[in-house]
């Protein structure tokens, strides 16, 4: 079930659940009311930068669970894996803090708040991750081994209920600005942004994408959570998708 994507923002200088929507890392956080991109992450920097700076040796702040995204754009950059210099730092606010004490180069976070950031004119936002990892999924649904072995008719049921909701929100644009942003609390001047940058990155049926897979896999290795690179089948279920209406 498809999820949505990151990319990079610009500082100025002036359970027991049975069904739970999640980032693939979460299973080991960032704000749920946002995601870690959707298609949506930013980086954040300091004023004197252009609009495309050179990003090589710059220290960003980010959740370590990004690390991945940030490798691959220094790749891209031909910089190498560590071509962008990383420092794990958990909250927002925390990253937040560290640019103004000039500790750090910037910040990769989620859409919502960068825009949000940007409008209040403490960030620019640079870079969409969206554009930079093609093939990324930041949320995907996950259930409990028990609900997809024994609760099949429930988990059916939830995923075309969810599936109709991204088909309703799609279709409807106005009622889906306004619903989202009371439930998420983005400012109404932040929301449309928000949506037009995400939406397009929700799955219709949620049927997997083998390329956003091999990310997930290989980057569960690179980052040291796991010691190998685990196979496809070990991560996903396709017994309840695509969904059929």
């Amino acid at each position: 079930m498809r999820g949505h994507k990151p990319g990079l923002r610009l500082r100025s200088r002036d359970a027991r659940c049975s069904l739970a929507l999640l980032s693939p890392s979460d299973a080991q956080r960032e704000r749920k009311d946002g995601c870690p991109g959707e298609r949506g992450d930013w980086l954040l920097f300091h004023g004197f930068l252009q609009e495309r700076p050179d990003l090589s040796g710059r220290l960003l702040g980010l959740l370590a669970i990004l690390a991945s995204l940030i490798r691959e754009l220094s790749r891209q950059q031909g910089w190498g894996s560590t071509g962008i210099q990383i420092a794990p730092l958990g909250s927002i606010q925390a990253r937040l803090a560290a640019m103004d004490r000039g500790e750090l180069d910037g910040t990769v976070q989620e859409a919502a708040n960068g825009y949000e950031l940007e409008e209040a004119g403490r960030t620019r936002n640079l870079l969409l991750f969206g554009d930079i990892a093609k093939h990324f999924y930041t949320h995907v649904i996950f259930a409990t081994n028990d609900a997809v072995e024994k609760r099949t008719e429930l988990v059916e049921r939830f995923l075309r209920g969810w599936f109709k909701t991204v088909r309703f929100m799609k279709a409807n644009r106005d009622a889906t600005i306004r619903t989202a942003g009371r439930t998420i609390e983005v400012r109404a001047s932040v929301m449309p942004k928000v949506y037009d940058t995400q939406i397009a990155s929700f799955s219709d049926d949620g049927a997997w994408d083998p390329a956003a897979l091999d990310v997930i896999r290989h980057s569960l290795h690179e980052l040291g959570i796991l010691n190998r690179v685990p196979e496809a089948k070990e991560l996903h279920t396709d017994k309840f998708v695509p969904v059929r209406f």
